[in-house]
């Protein structure tokens, strides 16, 4: 399923997410210079710029944070998440299945120290993942998670 404004301009704060390369995930160590769960492993995505759509921003963290190029028909699902920096705002759980990359693919940009590719069962049982990335993970899994 995937919410129908995930490729609309409206108000929203950021997208993070999953992107799949076969059965397995792209994430990355956060750098010590955040104060945000400085060097736990994360997921990709960030804040929105501009008038970006949720799928705008979405495809630019991907492309920023690990040099790939997401296309609309690769979003398997998406769903509203309350923001975590402005809760009053909604944020988006944005789900990608690319076949086109592969890891050697992958160009690391400046944010975070490491990128790695796991399951999302490794991801979900990391003790350094961030806690409530993990658990809409699961419940992704799950086929549990819903607009919040």
């Amino acid at each position: 399923m995937i919410h129908e404004n995930t490729f609309k301009k409206i108000d929203f704060n950021g997208a993070k997410g999953l992107v799949f390369l076969g059965d397995k995930i792209l994430t990355y160590r956060r750098d010590n210079k955040t104060s945000n769960s400085p060097l736990c492993i994360d997921l990709p995505g960030g804040g929105r710029e501009g008038d970006e759509s949720p799928f705008d921003s979405f495809k630019r963290e991907i492309r920023e944070e690990f040099g790939i190029d997401i296309e609309k028909d690769e979003i398997e699902f998406s769903c509203t998440i309350p923001s975590v920096i402005e809760p009053n705002k909604k944020s988006y759980f944005i789900v990608a299945k690319t076949l086109r990359f592969k890891p050697e693919d992958i160009v690391f940009g400046n944010e975070g120290t490491e990128w790695i590719l796991m399951t999302p069962e490794e991801f979900i049982k990391r003790s350094d993942g961030i806690d409530r990335q993990q658990k809409r993970v699961e419940k992704y899994l799950a086929g549990k998670m819903v607009s919040e």
